[in-house]
């Protein structure tokens, strides 16, 4: 039997003023544990809706109404989501949901989603427990970055040289070129330095996931899952890497969030996956 609390919600009835209803599915946690004061769901037609959990033997769902006829996916609705999961996992494991996972009400989030899959979510959150994520992120300075390609390229040089002072029309192809050759070679410097990122961070993380870099000139974007008592020493060896790489990189730590990034090590049942 399934047990809501401080829900708020209406969503075990569908239908309400001709709105269909659903039940808005944040992310899992351990059963018995609180949401944090002050967190805004995912916006829904009715005003004051709030923030709620199912509860199913030894787990809970956090939930929220929401309208099940609308779309998701404005900035809005993806912020609220991980506000309220990065929030969560500052005092719990918790295991996010795909963004924008919705189902009919509350009676099916606990017969649909936790009864079937207890184990597989007891077991999860169990890795996670004393866990957290954080992402770093830098961003090069586009004439320090310029500078150091130039010196260590005299053949990219000599091309920047050769269009310099040319009718944009006359040297097009030759600045194609060039800009083929700078976009190579600033390839290979985010390569190194994710590679001297992780080499530096990872032996104070239990896992690193490097991922694409955003931007004309992102440098780096690694998510690092380190152990609660492994912070201090984490934030340290970040805070050291800054110190050396500045004036080139400028880094920004985030986090920690729920673990977005890492799922258990396990494969998780399709209809579960989070």
């Amino acid at each position: 039997m399934s047990q809501q609390t401080d829900s708020g919600s209406s969503s075990g009835s569908s239908q309400q003023q001709g709105t269909t209803r659903g039940s808005y599915i944040y992310g899992i946690v351990p059963a018995g544990v609180r949401i944090p004061e002050g967190l805004e769901p995912i916006p829904a037609a009715e005003e004051g809706t709030q923030l709620g959990l199912v509860t199913e033997g030894g787990l809970a769902a956090v939930v929220s109404d929401v309208d099940a006829g609308r779309a998701l996916g404005t900035r809005k609705d993806l912020m609220a989501h991980e506000a309220v999961l990065n929030a969560i996992a500052q005092d719990t494991p918790v295991l996010p949901m795909r963004f924008g996972a919705v189902v009919t009400d509350d009676d099916a989030v606990a017969e649909e989603l936790l009864a079937p899959h207890q184990d597989y979510f007891v077991r999860a959150l169990e890795q996670l427990e004393g866990h957290l994520e954080f992402r770093l992120r830098g961003d090069y300075d586009q004439d320090v970055i310029l500078t150091r390609i130039l010196e260590a390229d005299p053949r990219i040089q000599q091309m920047r040289e050769k269009v310099a002072g040319v009718d944009e029309d006359a040297s097009y192809y030759d600045r194609i070129r060039l800009g083929e050759a700078i976009s190579k070679a600033m390839e290979q410097i985010r390569a190194d330095d994710a590679q001297a990122c992780v080499d530096a961070i990872a032996k104070f993380a239990v896992a690193t996931e490097v991922k694409e870099v955003g931007g004309e000139n992102g440098a780096v974007h690694i998510a690092f899952l380190v152990r609660t008592d492994h912070r201090s020493d984490f934030e340290r060896a970040i805070d050291d890497l800054g110190d050396a790489w500045s004036g080139r990189v400028e880094l920004r730590l985030i986090g920690p969030t729920a673990a977005f990034d890492f799922l258990p090590e396990f494969d998780a049942p399709e209809e579960a996956q989070v």
